[in-house]
């Protein structure tokens, strides 16, 4: 009788360790919100820059620019400092195969599912893109003049759409932690305000993407789609922006770029900031500029219900300590403007620790994953700003 209790009992772990087991939805404590609670329970947002954006001569490669290759400790480290969202900005380029299919290289979609799966087990959302591939209208994805009509426009629209349609369907029942964006800065170059052709061409662009993506079904007939204007500034997204046409309802946001003025914020040419500090050619991008600019944004789309984030936006790391303080007046009173405004702020991390030009980083890309010089400071006067109740008049001037 044991000996045939003992069989039973091992034919019964046998069967077991073949039934197939149910892997568990993951949780998705987002839901239930509408579109406003949506979009203002992120709070801050982070970007993992120069990382699967990383690229030479359009040939994707995470650790081309010299980072490191993601890992879900590092996204970790971002979601306990108190950021809500990451963007992460993907270069498709020679992933893509050739026309008429434009089929995307089956490992790379893997990959960047991979770091996604990193930030939703980190507890925040994600958004990805389509980044580099139009940038300054080098490669395919071109807003040039030449490239508005004809054979050269059918291309890029063939191409743009197959791509949106398969990413979109590796996604399709990916919750609503992802966002998809359907590009970054489209501009010709210049860096200009584009003609009015350009700018209606970025419109075409933002209604291709987001009919394109609901067409796939799945989670994509609700999922929450970026778009963004000529060149995302502010100006010229408020002046010229449409909305696209969309099947599901309130599920559209707006995304900008600040880092006026880029001599303080991107290239540390100079290290004050402020109405009381700034002169000569930066003084037009002060705190009165600042709240002018975000005011337009927030009269059009957020007063109107449509969500606002702000892609990218920073300051780099200043080599004194009047930079420092004024990059930490800078960041405190930028992100409490905009928090107040309603928008969404992600911050542009690309890595790089260095005081000076496109010094951007705070968070160290190897193990322990800490964070580099002066990052703390920063990280604390943001937090402070979407967390905390004062006013923005209440920021100490440096």
């Amino acid at each position: 009788m044991i000996i045939l209790r003992l069989f039973l009992m091992l034919l019964l772990l046998i069967f077991c360790n073949s039934c197939p087991v149910e892997t568990p939805e993951p949780e998705n404590p987002w839901a239930d919100l509408d579109h406003i609670e949506f979009v203002s329970s992120m709070k801050i947002g982070w970007n993992l820059g120069n990382a699967l954006d990383a690229h030479i001569n359009l040939t994707p490669g995470e650790t081309a620019w010299g980072n490191l290759k993601t890992s879900q400790a590092l996204l970790n480290s971002v979601a306990a400092q108190g950021f809500g969202a990451v963007r992460i900005p993907v270069t498709w380029g020679t992933m893509i195969g050739s026309a008429p299919h434009y089929t995307i290289n089956a490992a790379w979609l893997d990959r960047v599912a991979e770091v996604v799966e990193y930030v939703r087990s980190a507890g925040m959302r994600a958004i990805i893109n389509i980044h580099h591939d139009g940038a300054d209208s080098q490669y395919w994805l071109s807003v040039k003049t030449a490239d508005l009509t004809g054979t050269a426009k059918a291309a890029i629209d063939a191409q743009f759409t197959a791509v949106w349609k398969q990413i979109a369907g590796y996604f399709k029942g990916t919750g609503n932690y992802l966002l998809f964006e359907g590009f970054n800065e489209l501009h010709d170059g210049s860096w200009g305000n584009g003609s009015t052709a350009q700018r209606n061409r970025v419109n075409e662009l933002n209604q291709m993407f987001v009919n394109t993506v609901r067409a796939v079904g799945g989670e994509n007939s609700s999922r929450y789609l970026v778009i963004h204007g000529w060149v995302t500034r502010p100006s010229i997204t408020v002046s010229s922006l449409v909305i696209p046409q969309d099947s599901a309802k309130n599920r559209i946001i707006v995304g900008i770029h600040y880092y006026d003025p880029y001599d303080f914020a991107g290239s540390a040419s100079v290290n004050t900031w402020g109405s009381k500090s700034l002169t000569g050619s930066d003084g037009w991008a002060n705190e009165s500029y600042l709240q002018n600019t975000f005011n337009a944004v927030k009269e059009k789309f957020t007063d109107n219900g449509i969500p606002v984030i702000i892609g990218e936006y920073g300051a780099v790391r200043q080599r004194n300590e009047t930079g420092r303080a004024h990059r930490l007046y800078y960041m405190e009173y930028v992100t409490k403007y905009a928090s107040d405004c309603g928008f969404i702020p992600f911050y542009w991390d690309n890595g790089a620790s260095k005081a000076g030009s496109e010094g951007f980083g705070l968070f160290s890309r190897s193990s322990p994953y800490g964070l580099v010089a002066d990052a703390a400071d920063v990280i604390a006067v943001m937090m402070k700003a979407v967390n905390n109740d004062y006013l923005f008049t209440d920021i100490i001037v440096p």
